[in-house]
């Protein structure tokens, strides 16, 4: 695959006026206060955004030539009256854009400031230059290290005598506060991570939302389908196979309802917990912010390779190693290929709901 050129990156020259925003189709930009960021998965070296951004803010890295001169910008009539810089208080020509900089500089059309913003200065003490916002290996590491602190003390608390006492009706919620409590930390973890240095979390973890066509969405549906079958195909035949040999443990419903409960209202909490809460919060993790931040250094096969092994691993059973790293595979390959974290999310959804469906299946027909 071909790789889009890189942009050279100046936020001390950036005014903030907008103009790059909408030249850019793919939404690979984004700019703040300090900083200049290029989504490197989105952007497909159009040079779009260069052509419009006279500040020299934005430039080819291979072809310095093209970019454009630095132009002087009349100041508005507003500016005059407000003594402003130019770019500060002007507001760009179209409806976007001029709402675009009016979000980026903090202001309204009439140049006051927003409520809790300031107007930008050019001349802050560090510019902080960001192509993009990549995952280090150190918060990869924090975001995994975390997870597996939180996993371990909610199994530590849910063995502990003072849970294992409890009466039955009172255990369920117990566990279903423990399980959400482990899910908070991790989500809490990933957005302090993100803003920290000022990101978008939607954006930093590949959650943005953006109008597809008919047949982008179609595509992406017939993938997550694809992918639904041949994972549970593939799950399925290694149940049969393990169970010929005699290695296959206690079954997975076992663990569910032990968990949950047989109830309702526990299946009911087990539905929720196992299918909406569970596979947003571990996609965001193993396929937001670990793929994201491997595929950066190591490319696309290899991160996809890595983080599905960890993924199984995290699940902490060895009869389960094999098929939860084809789905994790699967899982990484979808969230690369459709460069959105929403189709391995639906995945992983609808393969805990065939969990928890069979669940019910063997319940009621007991």
């Amino acid at each position: 695959m071909a790789t889009s050129p890189r942009l050279t990156l100046n936020p001390r020259a950036c005014d903030r006026c907008g103009r790059c925003l909408p030249a850019c189709h793919l939404n690979a930009l984004r700019v703040g206060r300090a900083y200049i960021m290029v989504d490197w998965a989105r952007c497909d070296g159009c040079m779009a955004c260069v052509k419009v951004c006279d500040r020299g803010a934005i430039g080819s890295a291979g072809a310095a030539a093209a970019r454009p001169k630095p132009v002087a910008r009349a100041k508005s009539a507003s500016e005059k009256n407000a003594g402003g810089k130019a770019g500060v208080g002007a507001t760009s020509t179209t409806p976007r854009a001029r709402s675009i900089a009016e979000k980026l500089t903090g202001t309204f059309a009439g140049g006051k400031p927003a409520a809790g913003t300031s107007a930008f200065s050019g001349t802050s003490a560090h510019s902080i230059t960001v192509g993009g916002f990549t995952w280090t290996i150190l918060e990869a590491a924090a975001m995994l290290s975390v997870t597996f602190a939180a996993f371990m003390a909610k199994e530590l608390l849910l063995a502990s005598e003072f849970v294992r006492a409890l009466p039955g009706e009172a255990l369920v919620p117990v566990r279903a506060i423990a399980l959400a409590a482990f899910y908070a930390v991790q989500i809490w973890l990933l957005r302090f991570l993100v803003r920290r240095r000022e990101g978008s979390f939607a954006d930093a973890l590949g959650l943005s939302r953006q109008k597809a066509a008919v047949g982008e969405m179609a595509v992406s549906v017939g993938l997550v389908v694809g992918g639904l079958v041949a994972t549970r195909v593939i799950a399925t035949l290694y149940g049969v196979a393990t169970r010929e040999f005699g290695l296959m443990p206690g079954a997975g419903a076992d663990t569910i309802t032990r968990v949950f409960g047989t109830s309702g209202g526990g299946l009911v909490l087990a539905g929720f917990m196992l299918i909406a809460v569970g596979p947003f919060v571990e996609e965001c993790v193993f396929r937001g912010a670990l793929l994201r931040g491997l595929e950066a250094r190591i490319g696309a096969w290899p991160a996809i390779i890595v983080q599905a092994v960890l993924f199984a691993a995290f699940h902490r059973s060895w009869w389960l190693l094999f098929p939860m790293t084809v789905l994790g595979v699967a899982l990484g390959w979808l969230a690369h290929e459709r460069k959105s974290l929403w189709p391995a999310i639906a995945l992983h959804a609808a393969y805990n709901a065939l969990t928890v469906a069979v669940v019910v299946w063997f319940l009621v027909a007991r």
